[in-house]
């Protein structure tokens, strides 16, 4: 029997011929050799495209960012904004805990990072023993960070401790109590909707009370003394506050709950709220020593009459100062004001605080009252101020009224007085243009919500008489938020417009002296307003104009609804 030949693989692959048994089991073997040699190239090429990708992963520029930054970033994402500028901050647990499970550098970061877990909020008396335990040790973390604790009781919780007997005591909380005794020293406390018998027995547990986590030879009292430098407190209002011995009776001096304030504050928040019953104002008898102490200061004031001026008189290094004030014709001892001295720091009978730097007003009710009463501030260092008024439509001149009286209309006003905002829900056309004309100060940068009428304000403008300079001549930014829904845009473009000297030469606009400083307008729209979009862009061709024949940008910036 003839042995078959094998046929040359040429042939085989290139010129069609047919292949015979032993053709077809060489063809196999080899098939299958190549099979398994592409595999495993096809397994090296994917290690060989994960080693290049990781190579190349190390070029990014996120590896290489320092630690330094990396921490600023934690700290500023896991940060969740307070309500209210003079509340403390506080952290987003959830944000923080995915920043943890990113890789095993940025958990190391975090945990290495003292302050991201050195703030945190606590809920009485819903606080149990394993959130505790987990609060203390996420304190642990804190690596001699200021550490700060917020205490809220809810609205619908009252703590009774100021009764003789009987009543729920949340400042006994014996959860509440290790937390203060095992996660001392704090560097900033606040206290939400407490009353006042509350708060002082909670800092009477404090003083009494050995701190088990330092030294043995450190004491509580020594940390709320020495270590606290920033309080909130917000008094609840409603009937648990009223009848809380604390207001309603007069209290000797080293009895009064302000006594029990630390030695080294820096800073204090001190909300007291409305008291429907309240039959009389109450004094703000404040250490002075402590008063001398503060670089910020807000106050809610809302009982009416010019009693607080008894503490703002002793704020005499205060750089950051926040007033909320109103005049609450409720609360009766309308003659009570004139029992109170109110020391003179300068020769012309005002207080003057010489080196308050940012000063928020917030007036609810009475603007005419509280004017009279706040008059007797002044601020000569002045750099910033923020007005709002809620005090209802149709009021006069609120606004006016209350810059006029702390002598922002004088020619002593502040020299450097440069950033004013102007917030409230009822702007009058008309109070706006005259605050705005009688403003001495160069003031560079305008904020306001646009709640006035831009038609009316318009028509002001137009109406003064000829030479009248522009008002605010220094102005540089304007910024307007919170348009409602009947804004004029077009009115609002057409007075900018109005501000800048030009006139036609060959043609093209050309500006004519004086010339004015206004080069910068912010428009924030909340998301979701079509409206206001589209009547934002219907005027366009006064846009143009402010645009590219004057120079001016102007900017949309959406801001967020709630």
């Amino acid at each position: 029997m003839v042995q078959e030949q094998a046929t040359p693989l040429t042939e085989l692959l290139y010129n069609n011929t047919p292949p015979n048994r032993l053709d077809l089991a060489i063809i196999q073997d080899r098939s299958k050799a190549m099979a398994k040699r592409i595999v495993d190239l096809r397994n090296e090429l994917e290690d060989l495209e994960e080693q290049l990708h990781l190579h190349k992963c190390v070029f990014s520029p996120a590896r290489r960012i320092p630690t330094e930054i990396l921490t600023m970033i934690f700290d500023a994402v896991s940060i969740l904004s307070p309500f209210y500028a003079d509340e403390d901050w506080e952290r987003d647990l959830e944000s923080l805990t995915t920043i943890t499970l990113v890789c095993k550098r940025w958990r190391d970061v975090a945990y290495s990072s003292g302050q991201l877990w050195a703030v945190w909020k606590v809920k009485i008396p819903t606080l149990t023993q394993k959130q505790c335990g987990t609060l203390l040790r996420w304190y642990g973390r804190s690596k001699g960070a200021p550490k700060s604790l917020k205490l809220d009781i809810p609205y619908s919780t009252k703590c009774e401790c100021y009764k003789q007997t009987g009543g729920t005591r949340l400042c006994t909380n014996a959860v509440l109590q290790k937390l203060l005794k095992e996660g001392a020293p704090f560097s900033r406390i606040s206290m939400m909707h407490f009353t006042p018998t509350c708060f002082k027995n909670i800092v009477h547990y404090i003083k009494t009370t050995n701190n088990t986590s330092g030294s043995s030879t450190t004491t509580t009292q020594d940390w709320w003394a020495q270590n606290v430098q920033r309080l909130v407190l917000d008094f609840l209002h409603g009937n648990a506050n009223e009848n809380d011995p604390y207001w309603l009776q007069s209290q000797l001096p080293a009895q009064s709950i302000f006594t029990c304030f630390p030695n080294n504050l820096t800073s204090l928040a001190l909300n007291l709220r409305y008291l429907e019953n309240k039959k009389q104002r109450k004094f703000l008898d404040i250490p002075a020593a402590v008063l001398r102490k503060l670089i910020t200061f807000s106050l809610m004031y809302p009982w009416g009459g010019p009693q607080y001026l008894t503490a703002l008189q002793h704020c005499t290094n205060v750089e950051n100062m926040s007033l909320t004030l109103a005049d609450n014709t409720s609360s009766g001892s309308e003659n009570l004001g004139d029992q109170i001295n109110v020391t003179a720091l300068s020769e012309d009978g005002h207080i003057v605080l010489p080196k308050v730097k940012s000063l928020v007003l917030r007036i609810f009710d009475g603007a005419s009252t509280v004017a009279k009463h706040v008059g007797v501030l002044r601020f000569p260092g002045l750099l910033e101020l923020s007005i709002t008024s809620e005090d209802g439509y149709g009021k006069p001149k609120p606004y006016s009224s209350i810059l006029e009286a702390i002598g922002l209309f004088s020619s002593d006003a502040p020299h450097n007085f440069a950033s004013m905002t102007v917030y409230g829900a009822y702007i009058k056309a008309d109070d706006l243009y005259h605050l705005l004309g009688s403003i001495t100060s160069p003031v560079t940068h305008l904020f306001t919500d646009a709640s006035y009428d831009p038609r009316e304000f318009l028509k002001l403008a137009e109406g003064a008489p000829a030479g009248t300079p522009n008002l605010l001549p220094s102005l540089q930014y304007l910024g307007v938020r919170s348009f409602p829904d009947y804004f004029h845009f077009d009115s609002l473009f057409l007075y900018i417009k109005s501000r800048q000297k030009h006139g036609k030469q060959k043609g093209k606009v050309v500006m004519k002296a004086p010339y004015d400083r206004l080069k910068w307008v912010m428009l924030e729209i909340k998301w979701l307003r079509p409206d206001l979009q589209k009547e934002y862009y219907k005027e366009s061709a006064t846009l143009k104009i402010l645009r590219e024949s004057f120079g001016i940008k102007v900017d949309r910036m959406y801001e967020p609804v709630g």
